[in-house]
Order: structure tokens, then sequence, then C-alpha cells
């Protein structure tokens, strides 16, 4: 997990969104394009226009999935509840990150500012492949959701 706490500005949008590739980079996810980084800028531009004095930017990711969850926060104290006007913008933020295609996007609105966040699906090239080689396949992952424990023979 990541965390980045920034003065919002425009440039420090561009250079948390530079500072997130990068650590996906390290992480060994492979995005086909500057989609993250754009998710990103978008996010904390988002919650910039909340108008608190700053804003943070959290990343995290499920390794088994090839999936990161970016989470913008506000940190606007007493954050009053949506009127006409922000409901239609925060609408329109939410269509600009769709169209960005991340796997799910949301906002939520606390007493202490507002959440925007994206939810990724990113390549992470020999993930899966280095924990077959490492460990039997039978303990290579749990059972999921809808499957049921190994039946004695």
């Amino acid at each position: 997990m990541r965390n980045w706490a920034v003065t919002p500005s425009g440039g420090a949008a561009a250079r948390v969104g530079r500072e997130v590739a990068t650590a996906l980079d390290q992480w060994g996810y492979r995005p086909k394009d500057d989609q993250p980084q754009q998710v990103v800028e978008l996010l904390l531009r988002s919650a910039a226009q909340d108008g608190g004095r700053r804003v943070s930017l959290h990343l995290a990711d499920d390794e088994d999935r090839n999936q990161v969850m970016l989470l913008a926060l506000s940190h606007r104290q007493h954050m009053p509840t949506g009127d006409d006007d922000q409901i239609l913008r925060d609408a329109e933020h939410m269509r600009a990150l769709a169209a960005l295609g991340p796997r799910d996007v949301g906002v939520e609105t606390t007493p202490d500012g507002r959440r925007w966040w994206a939810g990724l699906d990113l390549p992470h090239p020999g993930r899966v492949h280095e924990l077959d080689e490492r460990r039997p396949r039978v303990f290579a992952r749990g059972p999921g959701k809808l499957e049921g424990p190994p039946i004695p023979a």
C-alpha cells in the first residue's frame, strides 16, 4: 500500500499520477497505456474541487486478482450533503472516470470529506506462473466462494 498527501493543484495531480505509475511498475504491473495515471489525476482533481486544504491518494493492490484500488480523499471537515450542482458535477466526474475504463468507480460523501475511488484490472505478467512453480497446484489457491472443501477419497 502507498499513500500520498498533497496540497490541491494541477501540478500535484500530475506528479502523483507519475509516482503511482512508477509504483505500479515496481510492483510488477504492466498497464497497456497511461490509464492508471489518467485515473489518478482525475480522482485528485475531483477531490480537490471539494475545497479542502489537502487531498490524499491511497493505492492498494490484490496480487492474486491483478487488481489495483485507487482512493482519493478530499479531507474537508463538515462536508455538506450534495446540492443539485454538486450532484451534477459528481455525475460528470463519474462519467469521465468510467470513460477511462476502470473495473468500477464510485464516490461517497462523509462528514470529513468525499471519497472518490476506482478499481483497475491490470496485467501482471508471470505472477500466477511464479506461484505455481513455488508450490504444488493444490496449495496455489483455496476454495472459491462457490466451491466446497475437497472431499476425502
